[in-house]
């Protein structure tokens, strides 16, 4: 093992608190897959565990958590900052641990070519780990990675392979780069309880949908980027044809797009030329289980809005080709995609939908509602939204009223869709990528958001995101609802803290600071030289050794 110099160093922060619930069983569960992982796949390696502010009434986690015989080719530092360092800090009376200024404390004396930023209640796949082990990682990139959500039975002192059994087979839920989903048994997105799809359709929407929204009174809608993915599970085969209500969206501009359906092996047998709000139906081939939604011709983005939503769908429904488009003759295509503007009626709806929409946010906003009115050649498009409501980030929880409007005359541009969801569990970089950012923003806050800011200045600094796709994933053990982040806790979270008064970094803001990184192509550095706590001394206890040094 080359401990000088190690290949992976892995950085994660906790007390013993039991923040959380079973705090010290899950951080078993993650210390023993851990360990066992980088020795099995022969990873020099490092894990470095901040413990900030620990309890004077408690043992050292090192003490509590058991650990094996050997720690193979794993070193294990643990690195203590006292109570005294932690009263510094602003609200430090009501806010036990800052988690990021913890775990910049342990990137600052990593020792690996490539530090992890994670938390000790995840788990790694084992495909994960081969792809580690197989020394693929790349400088000049930013790592990410979906985080999928289990149960809390995890067993702590179960072998590796029985931990990720378990894994795999108890899924709650996946946060992935469109949002938060709820997980079915066989790994899939869940639909929701009123989605636009019936619960027993089996139809199911993966890569490149985004979660339910409210459309006022079309119900709900579902926001779509490219490549959208739409699983089928038929009752007959071949199935009867697939009918979507569909419209374009800002990431079509004020142009018609190309709407594309693609299959598994790659051939594009069909496509429609979307314009307005349409009846898209899709006749698919026998066998079929798997096809995508491709577009052509979309991609822009909207002011304050990261995402790129191409065209929303309101109603996804098998039919026949008969009731959807009034052409009998359709039912002999065997693989077609064909578009028919909505009635009369439907759009009616929809444009008295929109009207509701835009007195209720003139009515209830204090700032100047932008609306652009394109003229186009179909009634259907003729009131388009440019100042849309913003939808906060499917990553983060902050639900709250528009963003502030630009100066006159200023410019602005939308930051790019970089996968920010959950990112505080699974962010990789060079360790001299993390120099160059000088860590994490040191805020003296709750640490909601600041993980995304992070991968922002990241991506502009260079450090190109890459996300790693499944079979790869890390495992979120379940932790008490309120304690961290989950859309069911949400609400208990933010009035824990804000009863509180712990402030934290707001959504909106954190938008603003990444459209400018985008429209300078620049990066922005928050900390000063001496980011990671550099002028204090701190207690390091590295294992097995269990030699007690200052650094």
């Amino acid at each position: 093992m080359n401990q000088a110099n190690p290949y992976l160093s892995v950085v994660v922060t906790a007390r013993n608190d039991d923040h959380g619930g079973n705090l010290l069983g899950r951080m078993q569960a993650f210390v023993n897959a851990f360990i066992n992982q980088m020795t099995r796949h022969h990873i020099d390696s490092e894990l470095i565990i901040v413990e900030w502010n620990p309890p004077e009434d408690r043992p050292s986690l090192k003490d509590v958590l058991k650990w094996p015989p050997t720690l193979g080719s794993c070193c294990v530092r643990f690195i203590k900052v006292p109570a005294g360092i932690h009263g510094r800090f602003r609200h430090s009376d009501v806010l036990p641990l800052y988690q990021m200024i913890a775990k910049n404390v342990g990137i600052r004396r990593a020792r690996g070519c490539f530090v992890l930023a994670t938390n000790i209640d995840i788990l790694f796949s084992d495909e994960l780990v081969e792809y580690l082990a197989a020394g693929k990682l790349e400088s000049r990139r930013m790592y990410r990675i979906d985080r999928h959500d289990v149960m809390s039975g995890v067993p702590a002192d179960g072998t590796p392979n029985e931990q990720l059994a378990y894994c795999r087979t108890h899924l709650v839920r996946v946060n992935t780069r469109e949002g938060t989903f709820r997980i079915t048994p066989e790994g899939r997105r869940a639909l929701e309880s009123v989605d636009i799809a019936e619960p027993d359709s089996g139809v199911s929407f993966g890569a490149g949908w985004f979660a339910v929204e409210s459309a006022g009174a079309e119900g709900v809608c579902r926001c779509v980027e490219n490549n959208a993915e739409v699983y089928v599970l038929p009752s007959s085969d071949p199935a009867p044809p697939l009918i979507f209500d569909m419209e374009p969206a800002f990431g079509a501009g004020d142009s018609p797009f190309v709407l594309q359906v693609v299959t598994p092996d790659g051939a594009k047998p069909c496509s429609a030329v979307i314009k307005c709000r349409s009846i898209v139906t899709v006749q698919l081939p026998a066998g079929c289980r798997l096809f995508r939604f491709c577009v052509l011709g979309g991609g822009c983005t909207s002011a304050h809005d990261p995402r790129i939503v191409n065209f929303r769908v309101f109603r996804c429904r098998w039919g026949s080709p008969e009731k959807a488009t009034g052409d009998a003759l359709r039912r002999t295509v065997s693989c077609e995609i064909q578009a028919q503007p909505a009635s009369i009626h439907t759009r009616a709806l929809g444009f008295l939908a929109k009207l509701r929409d835009l007195r209720a946010r003139i009515a209830n906003s204090d700032r100047v509602v932008q609306v652009s009115i394109p003229v186009g050649s179909l009634m259907g498009r003729l009131v388009r939204m440019a100042a849309r409501v913003p939808q906060s980030s499917p990553s983060k929880p902050d639900r709250e009223a528009s963003f502030p409007e630009p100066p006159p005359g200023s410019s602005t541009v939308s930051p790019l869709f970089l996968h920010t969801n959950a990112c505080g569990d699974f962010t990789l970089m060079a360790r001299d990528h993390w120099f160059d950012l000088r860590g994490y923003p040191e805020f003296e806050v709750f640490s909601m958001n600041i993980d995304s800011v992070l991968c922002y200045a990241a991506h502009h600094a260079g450090f190109r995101e890459e996300i790693l796709r499944d079979p790869m994933r890390i495992y979120h053990i379940e932790h008490q609802a309120g304690s961290g982040w989950t859309p069911e806790g949400q609400a208990k979270l933010f009035a824990r803290i804000a009863a509180k008064g712990i402030p934290w970094l707001d959504y909106r803001e954190f938008v603003v600071w990444a459209e400018q990184m985008r429209r300078f192509n620049s990066t922005m550095i928050f900390n000063r030289q001496d980011w990671g706590l550099a002028n204090d001394q701190l207690t390091e206890i590295v294992l097995p050794a269990a030699v007690s040094t200052a650094i």
